[in-house]
């Protein structure tokens, strides 16, 4: 763990995934409600219903995975730099940060329908 924060690189890839999920977690956690109406936590194209609803505590689940993603990734980092695979390293890294803004773009619209501003 402490080579990879040798290389600037790497290192700053990874406290950016860490903060980005942290920021997101926050806020979505922030904007769950408690609520007795059912609310939208699934989204697809598929069949002729587009949103699925489940209890409000379903969304919890969405603030997790933001921590999940950086606990985990960051920690398959570093067994990949440990391999002096840095190159990989860091398009894992910038992968995994694209993952996270495209997870919170998603849930985001699907918050907006489930807990309006």
């Amino acid at each position: 763990m402490r080579h990879i924060f040798q290389d600037r690189a790497v290192a700053a890839v990874f406290v950016v995934l860490s903060l980005l999920c942290v920021v997101c977690a926050i806020y979505f956690g922030i904007r769950i409600e408690a609520s007795d109406i059912q609310v939208p936590t699934h989204y697809t194209s598929y069949g002729g219903v587009n949103f699925y609803t489940n209890q409000w505590w379903y969304a919890v689940a969405f603030v997790l995975v933001f921590l999940v993603i950086a606990v985990l990734h960051t920690a398959i980092a570093v067994k990949l730099y440990a391999l002096k695979t840095r190159q990989i390293v860091l398009g894992f890294g910038l992968f995994s940060v694209g993952l996270v803004v495209f997870a919170a773009i998603t849930l985001n619209n699907i918050v907006n329908v489930a807990f309006p501003l």
